[in-house]
């Protein structure tokens, strides 16, 4: 889980804002929509892994550990966001 989460903290920073997607999601706030996005990426992830390890899906232990694995993470992932420039500048 490090190594994924390590990923995608690496790729946040390398992906500018794309105020374009507003569009075609039509959210109302960039930030909290792609802050949300990546929880739920990372937490898309774990969950396939242990389904496709364990072959069956997390129990209620499993999951609250994969969120809390994730949420260590969630300043980080904020600040990230945070100092991203938008698509073109």
């Amino acid at each position: 889980m490090k190594e994924t989460i390590e990923s995608e903290l690496e790729a946040i920073g390398k992906y500018p804002k794309d105020p374009a997607s507003k569009s075609f999601w039509e959210y109302d706030n960039q930030f909290d929509f792609e802050y949300g996005w990546h929880i739920g990426y990372l937490e898309a992830v774990f969950f396939t892994a242990y389904l496709q390890m364990r072959k069956k899906v997390p129990d209620r232990n499993d999951e609250l550990e994969i969120k809390k694995t994730i949420a260590l993470h969630s300043r980080e992932i904020k600040k990230l966001l945070s100092k991203r420039k938008t698509l073109g500048q």
